[in-house]
């Protein structure tokens, strides 16, 4: 999900930057799928037998792909997707559209993979590829996808965030609650300047005027 503003809501981290919420990743994925992976997006959050999966994707062919995402290390990526796959085979969704000849891919994309994950990955009958993600600051953010053929170049697409220098500014901006300078990292300098502009008009119309913080779940 994107902020009220249109950004992707970004937070630091010790290594850089990652999505605030599993959620935002997953949605910014599902809108980037065929720029990222050259799939096209099909369903998101689909419920089968109880679980829920988070991206299903065709390929032009009608080839199936499930993907899990994940905004942090998971010990069970592999059991997740391994479920989804039964529950799906089991059910036979979408016949019309969903070529069940055809083998399914089951796709992992989180920052990093646990040791465990590759085990069961090993001795599984199942074929799972692991996908890396991370988010790259350069002249723009960018969601980056790191395959595992070291042969291939990772995926890119752009992130419509910046950092916003409002927060190490003095003076009158020292009251800017940081949540209000998080969601103005997708404008521009000159248009952050005239939020805050009219922001301070508001706030100086009347002493009575006060101004309320509240964080928003994205989902």
């Amino acid at each position: 999900m994107t902020s009220p503003l249109g950004y992707v809501p970004l937070r630091r981290i010790a290594q850089g930057w990652e999505f605030a919420s599993e959620q935002a990743l997953e949605a910014f994925v599902w809108s980037r799928l065929e720029e990222l992976l050259h799939l096209r997006p099909f369903q998101r959050q689909y419920a089968v037998i109880g679980e829920i999966c988070d991206i299903l994707a065709l390929a032009p062919d009608g080839q199936l792909t499930i993907l899990e995402l994940k905004n942090t290390e998971d010990r069970y990526v592999v059991q997740q997707l391994t479920r989804y796959y039964a529950n799906l085979l089991e059910e036979r969704p979408f016949p019309d559209e969903i070529d069940y000849g055809k083998p399914i891919r089951l796709i992992a994309i989180a920052p990093t993979f646990h040791r465990h994950n590759y085990i069961d990955r090993q001795y599984s009958r199942l074929s799972f590829e692991f996908i890396q993600v991370r988010v790259v600051q350069e002249d723009q953010f960018y969601l980056e996808l790191k395959f595992e053929d070291e042969g291939s170049q990772p995926a890119r697409a752009m992130l419509p965030y910046q950092e916003s220098p409002l927060s190490s500014q003095p003076g009158d901006l020292a009251d800017v609650p940081e949540l209000l300078i998080k969601w103005l990292g997708a404008c521009s300098a000159a248009e952050q300047q005239a939020f805050l502009r009219t922001r301070q008009q508001i706030l100086s119309f009347d002493s009575r005027i006060k101004e309320r913080v509240e964080a928003i779940l994205f989902g």
